[in-house]
């Protein structure tokens, strides 16, 4: 019996929780756990540079103290769902992956009203209330939210730069877009098992964690550009 067996567990569960096997320990899934530190690391590593630099770029301070943290509770919390294959793990995990898509959004939909009267916070605390309530309610819509988020990030970012409101940190874009798709085709081949070694310390999603956490930081250094 799992340590965790008294929590309600992951959707994924009993056997669509990625490539890598399900033990019973305190850690169930190791390799998908422990990859989340790149996270960790990633976020740790913008808040040390927006503290020792002077380019702002298009986040404001708080903006990018958000960034940072959220990116950093990415670590924490899939790392958590992992562990545990908990429903609540699950729900933290997708939760602070929408913080940090819906900043990006945010700071995008900011630039994009002229004259300046933002109420992005609103809409950003707003958004995140939704979809928070819809991971709990229909989680299986989780997934096709993220995509939703991110595509939005795209067509924003085409409409600022066609506008000329951003000029610079295109290849920094470019680059994160690259990896993250590089990403994604390696979370379809684990969550297929098309490309699966159950008990390998080298795993799919292992992979997609860490490549997302350096799709966040170019993310991060094209806002900042």
């Amino acid at each position: 019996m799992s340590l965790w067996s008294d929590l309600a567990p992951a959707t994924c569960l009993p056997d669509a929780c990625f490539c890598e096997a399900v033990g019973d320990g305190l850690i169930r899934q190791p390799s998908n756990t422990w990859s989340n530190l790149g996270f960790c690391v990633a976020g740790l590593v913008m808040l040390r540079e927006w503290r020792s630099t002077r380019v702002r770029g298009a986040l404001s301070s708080a903006e990018a103290l958000t960034f940072g943290l959220a990116v950093i509770l990415v670590g924490v919390t899939s790392g958590l769902y992992h562990a545990s294959l908990s429903f609540i793990g699950q729900t933290l995990d997708v939760q602070s992956m929408y913080l940090v898509v819906l900043l990006a959004l945010m700071v995008n939909v900011e630039a994009l009203r002229r004259p300046v009267r933002s109420r992005a916070l609103q809409f950003y605390l707003a958004a995140n209330v939704v979809l928070g309530v819809l991971l709990v309610t229909v989680p299986a819509v989780r997934r096709h939210a993220f995509g939703l988020a991110i595509l939005g990030i795209l067509v924003t970012e085409v409409m600022v730069r066609t506008r000329g409101l951003r000029t610079r940190g295109l290849s920094l874009l470019l680059g994160a877009v690259a990896v993250q798709a590089l990403a994604f085709g390696i979370w379809v081949l684990d969550l297929k098992k098309l490309v699966c070694a159950p008990e390998s310390l080298l795993q799919g999603h292992a992979a997609w964690h860490l490549l997302g956490a350096v799709a966040s930081y170019l993310l991060w250094r094209a806002l900042r550009a």
